[in-house]
């Protein structure tokens, strides 16, 4: 295995360990998450979502003042935002709502935090269809364009996540507190 090949897999699997850690307690120690499990599987996923578009985020600043490690797996830890946020999404349909359209028409209208996650998914979505090598080759100079979406995609999930919290709004504020930095960072360069 070639080290180019080696760092890859690296990046996936400890990516990939907020979900293997949360299915295994899940399945093997549920009593280890709390006393509602599927809220805790819930918000961990929600957060890694937010967490891996931040991470998405910070590839190009990073890039700018010399560290160049994330940049070759840049498209890797949007998708893995995108992973989370579709096990965000189905932890409430399946666990949260057990599949009831009835709470989920209920709730996207009732609950404008839940609306706002939905658009927000969406809009990733969009930016997951559009990632791949071959799309970005069809898309031409309108893919720069389509991926300026992560811009209102990460404003959507920190919206979501400010409407949402429950004890303390701390977690929300820091966490807007470093987007802020991350476009204001970008604004000030297109700026100058």
């Amino acid at each position: 295995m070639t080290l180019k090949r080696l760092k890859w897999w690296s990046v996936f699997i400890v990516c990939a360990l907020p979900f293997l850690i949360g299915t295994y307690l899940y399945l093997f120690n549920p009593r280890q998450l709390g006393i509602d499990p599927i809220e805790v599987l819930l918000e961990n996923a929600g957060e890694w979502a937010l967490r891996f578009l931040l991470i998405t985020l910070c590839v190009s600043p990073l890039k700018r003042i010399g560290v160049r490690f994330f940049s070759p797996f840049r498209r890797m830890l949007g998708l893995y935002a995108f992973f989370y946020a579709t096990l965000h999404l189905l932890t409430y349909t399946i666990g949260w709502i057990s599949l009831d359209l009835t709470t989920f028409i209920e709730d996207i209208t009732k609950r404008p935090f839940i609306y706002l996650g939905m658009l927000s998914w969406l809009v990733l979505l969009v930016l997951a269809i559009t990632s791949p090598k071959a799309m970005v080759k069809k898309l031409k100079k309108n893919w720069v364009k389509v991926h300026m979406l992560i811009y209102p995609a990460i404003l959507l999930v920190w919206v979501h996540l400010w409407l949402q919290s429950r004890a303390s709004a701390l977690e929300a504020v820091i966490y807007g507190a470093i987007i802020l930095l991350l476009l204001g960072e970008r604004l000030v360069r297109k700026v100058r």
